[in-house]
């Protein structure tokens, strides 16, 4: 796998694993300090690695299975460099709320090889830096993550001439319920929603005249707005006072107009993601 192609790899786990972030703030680890354990920022390194399963592409029926590298590590109170949050800051105005900005990798693309050969003639979606905001509240069992991406990089390169097609962004929403926090496991259910504008949704999911002649599909515009809902559950298991085991199953329905796209081979999109690391 390309340094590129790995990189922007872990920025799915982002959605995928950083968000069990809200079960393992409610689970105090075997022998953690008691900042460590009320949720509160850890500062040493955590190395590790993580591999996640699925779609080849968005809408694909056939899944993927990949791995990348779990780096994370803290700066003084407020920053931090992850491979699974990025680079960038984050600070806490008020008890339960934590914001935070940094500079990722979108996790929307298409490479060609994954496609059908006979479509050909759409475009690849590029690998791309991003701007991630996000916001996350937590009210005892209850968590809430919101976060919106703004790509800074090419989203689709031009063909015989045209101009590259710049932009996209998208939004996340999680909310997510602690069923149970223990020393030794956590373990949270919840729900999740994404939506799209218009440049990103017709890029992964709209067909045009060209391509649609070309591939023998119908032509299909996407419009901005909801393009995902979907459920997951996620745990976390303190394996001792330096190793963490964290999983996350989701299952995604693609909607609106991106689940009505000709491209779509699969409205129901199961992900599943692990990771182990280890503090230091």
């Amino acid at each position: 796998m390309k340094p590129m192609q790995t990189l922007a790899l872990t920025a799915l786990f982002t959605a995928a694993l950083a968000a069990s972030s809200a079960a393992s703030a409610q689970a105090p680890q075997a022998g953690a300090a008691p900042s460590q354990a009320s949720g509160g920022p850890a500062h040493g390194p955590r190395w590790g690695v993580a591999a996640i399963s699925l779609p080849r592409y968005p809408g694909a029926d056939r899944q993927q299975l990949l791995a990348a590298p779990l780096i994370e590590a803290r700066f003084g109170e407020h920053f931090f460099a992850s491979t699974l949050q990025g680079v960038g800051a984050d600070w806490r105005p008020a008890e339960g709320l934590n914001l935070s900005a940094a500079l990722v990798l979108d996790p929307h693309w298409r490479r060609r090889k994954d496609m059908p050969a006979s479509w050909a003639a759409l475009d690849e979606v590029k690998f791309a830096a991003a701007l991630r905001l996000a916001a996350e509240w937590q009210l005892e069992r209850f968590t809430v993550q919101i976060s919106s991406n703004s790509r800074l990089g090419t989203l689709v390169q031009g063909r015989q001439g045209a101009k590259d097609l710049k932009g996209g962004h998208s939004l996340q929403f999680d909310a997510s319920y602690g069923l149970l926090a223990t020393r030794s496991l956590a373990l949270a259910v919840g729900v999740s929603a994404e939506a799209m504008d218009k440049r990103l949704g017709q890029a992964l999911f709209g067909v045009n005249a060209v391509q649609a002649a070309a591939a023998q599909l119908r032509q299909h515009q996407v419009k901005a707005g909801l393009s995902s809902l979907g459920v997951f559950a996620q745990a976390m298991v303190p394996v001792d006072s330096d190793w963490t085991f964290s999983a996350r199953l989701g299952l995604n329905s693609l909607r609106g107009d991106a689940g009505n796209s000709p491209l779509v081979q699969k409205k129901r999109q199961p992900v599943v993601a692990l990771s182990i690391s280890r503090a230091f």
